[in-house]
């Protein structure tokens, strides 16, 4: 049965009380219902402050939900501002129509380091997917020290990974609801980007989440080990004005009182640590205690050999020139290079980093760079920054690949690989933004400008290869969450996108102007850090 949108402020009654929504056309002018702003949770303030998210009271009356809230507390990457609020733990929602048949529902983390970025549709529009037969939702979740804050003594009740906590609470408030909004709640698909990605890949690790979601879709972030650095929250406090001792409640006491705009924007790595590549001192950690929510109590590496998750299907992937953020750092700051020069152990994986000698280190650093730019570490000059890029990429590549391999040892579900290729001179608004016109190539985020309507997106001729491009991975997208299969009418004639086999050739969807299913590209030089792992006697998988 068709939506024939007379309806232009739809409302929908959920377990919590009703919510209006709004209809809106997409930049093609596809009709669609928008929730946005939807709350799933008690406002984290006062004392809630780092504590694991409250379930809601229902409320009264029809809540407006027309409009998207505030991001949540956080520096914004481009105006280096301040921006958001302590009170955004609410969800989005759009949906194709909300009669007829269920549809798949498809739940997005978006990314930004853990400390940054905005899930509503001001950042990531769900325009393309309104195309389709789905429920799109996605979720504010709290970021930075607010988000992933952690003490020790229990009797503080903050065991850290709030952020991930708020995810899990909002998945089962979709569970429940998925149905008023025309979803089918056994069939929902998270997916996320970056440090999005992580956390996707730490909700399939966690036995927290059994049965909240049905398949999951990893875009271009991942990590075996979680990597936190210690005392971040006593480096906190004293950058912030306190004087007392690194006792927990007390800096637990100090950081209630502080100034949230302050919390959120203090900056207290070294420049040293910065040269070291350090930007992210809050993030999901290993929880030092037990508790009935707890999410984390083990390294990824290890909850994922038993993880539940095993037995469901997953897509993942990376772009083609995931280190080609190398060329800006190289092009801004030429003393860059001299870093690498005097510490080649910079290049490494952070997990062997933190599990090597200083010895140890400099050798690995030193091997690889050979490997890569075929030169000492001493000997590095702009010219080999070719080389430097694909290392990187290549480590991006290997964390992902570290995951693949335990998927296919301990997996009972397919594992769809997919590399994005499309290097398109004006639509991979990432690559443009940091590097310019000039500069070619698939780098970090340029993926999402084919799935979501961003801020610089334009409208596209539909005869452009970029317009297919878009149709095509948002059909298989779909498809997947639909039937656990990417194989979608419009690309099966086109390609037969199989799940990665543990003999035989490493396959993957290239995604570009032409979708072809090859050798991975990257394989030959992961052996390498298969290599380095081993040396160190880190476990791969």
């Amino acid at each position: 049965m068709s939506d024939d949108y007379s309806e232009d402020a739809p409302v929908v009654q959920t377990t919590h009380g009703k919510v209006r929504g709004t209809l809106l056309k997409s930049l093609y002018d596809e009709q669609f219902y928008a929730f946005d702003g939807i709350p799933y949770a008690v406002p984290p303030l006062g004392t809630l402050r780092f504590k694991e998210p409250h379930d809601l009271k229902p409320w009264h009356g029809i809540r407006d939900c027309s409009k998207p809230l505030s991001k949540c507390l956080q520096v914004s990457t481009l105006t280096k501002e301040v921006e958001g609020s302590e009170d955004c733990l609410y969800l989005n929602i759009s949906v194709k129509t909300l009669k007829g048949d269920p549809m798949p529902v498809m739940v997005y983390i978006h990314g930004g380091a853990f400390k940054g970025g905005d899930s509503s549709r001001r950042a990531w529009g769900p325009d393309y997917f309104m195309k389709e037969n789905v429920v799109y939702i996605s979720i504010g979740h709290r970021l930075g020290p607010l988000g992933f804050l952690s003490l020790k003594d229990p009797d503080l009740e903050v065991p850290g990974n709030a952020g991930l906590k708020d995810v899990i609470l909002a998945l089962r408030w979709i569970k429940a609801n998925a149905a008023n909004f025309n979803g089918d709640p056994e069939r929902i698909t998270i997916f996320g980007h970056s440090s999005g990605s992580m956390t996707v890949q730490l909700l399939l690790a966690s036995p927290q989440s059994e049965g909240l979601f049905h398949r999951a879709i990893l875009l271009a972030g991942f990590s075996m080990e979680l990597n936190r650095l210690p005392q971040m929250e006593y480096r906190l406090a004293k950058h912030l004005g306190y004087e007392g001792d690194n006792v927990d409640s007390q800096v637990l006491e100090f950081l209630l009182k502080a100034d949230p705009a302050l919390i959120v924007s203090a900056d207290f790595f070294t420049p040293l640590e910065k040269r070291q590549g350090h930007n992210m001192p809050f993030k999901p950690s290993i929880e030092s205690y037990s508790t009935p929510n707890a999410v984390l109590l083990a390294e990824p590496v290890d909850l994922q050999r038993t993880t539940w998750s095993n037995r469901i299907p997953i897509i993942l992937g990376a772009n083609s020139g995931e280190g080609l953020s190398i060329f800006n750092f190289v092009k801004m700051n030429p003393s860059w290079l001299k870093d690498f020069q005097c510490n080649p152990e910079r290049v490494l994986p952070w997990t062997l980093r933190n599990r090597c000698d200083p010895g140890q280190r400099r050798q690995l650093g030193q091997a690889l760079i050979q490997h890569f730019c075929g030169a000492h570490g001493h000997e590095l000059t702009a010219d080999h920054t070719n080389g430097l890029v694909e290392l990187f990429t290549h480590a991006f590549v290997h964390a992902m690949d570290r995951l693949i391999q335990s998927r296919l040892t301990y997996g009972q579900a397919p594992t769809y690989l997919y590399r994005f290729d499309f290097d398109s001179p004006d639509f991979n608004f990432y690559r443009i933004r940091f590097m310019g016109k000039e500069q070619r190539g698939v780098g970090h985020v340029d993926e999402l400008g084919y799935i979501f309507k961003l801020p610089a997106t334009f409208k596209l001729d539909k005869s452009r290869p970029e317009f297919t491009a878009i149709r095509r991975l948002v059909a298989m997208f779909v498809q997947f969450a639909a039937t656990s299969d990417p194989n979608a009418p419009l690309t099966k004639s086109l390609v037969d996108w199989k799940p990665v086999t543990r003999f035989g050739k490493r396959m993957v969807l290239n995604i570009s102007e032409e979708l072809n299913f090859i050798p991975q590209p990257e394989m030959p030089k992961l052996k390498f850090f298969d290599r380095l792992f081993e040396m160190a006697g880190v476990s791969l998988f």
